[in-house]
């Protein structure tokens, strides 16, 4: 009778720690799903202004977008649109390049809400550039 005891209550640790094990990984999995909605809040359109650079550059829209895991950034000017390279997303901001006229662009942005804000920078100098959600509501 006390080996059965014996081994009942090894069946019961053995339960308890398999299912505070499972919990855990639940914790770490919602962690996970957390840090990558906060990233997904960067996915749509943006209406932006630059500050101090020429006209045909001082405002646009930046359209972040995600595909089988991959994001893409297109900058839509009047003049055409340029796609974004180098993307690197984190929490809820996003780096990338652009080539404007064959010059090399870096831009480093950071979402808050329906407004983006951060800077862009060239050979030329640095640039502020200011943006509003305008797709997805």
């Amino acid at each position: 009778m006390k080996s059965v005891i014996k081994k009942l209550q090894f069946v019961i640790v053995a339960a308890f720690l398999l299912s505070a094990t499972t919990v855990m990984s639940n914790n770490s999995t919602l962690e996970s799903k957390i840090e990558v909605n906060m990233a997904d809040d960067l996915i749509g359109a943006w209406n932006y202004t630059v500050e101090n650079v020429d006209y045909q550059y001082s405002t646009g829209v930046l359209l972040i977008t995600k595909e089988e895991g991959k994001y893409n950034v297109q900058v839509q000017l009047s003049a055409g649109n340029i796609p974004g390279e180098d993307i690197v997303v984190k929490d809820n901001s996003i780096t990338f390049s652009v080539y404007i006229e064959g010059q090399k662009i870096s831009v480093s942005l950071m979402a808050d809400g329906d407004k983006i804000k951060g800077e862009s920078s060239s050979y030329d100098g640095n640039y502020k550039i200011e943006g509003k959600k305008v797709m997805p509501d």
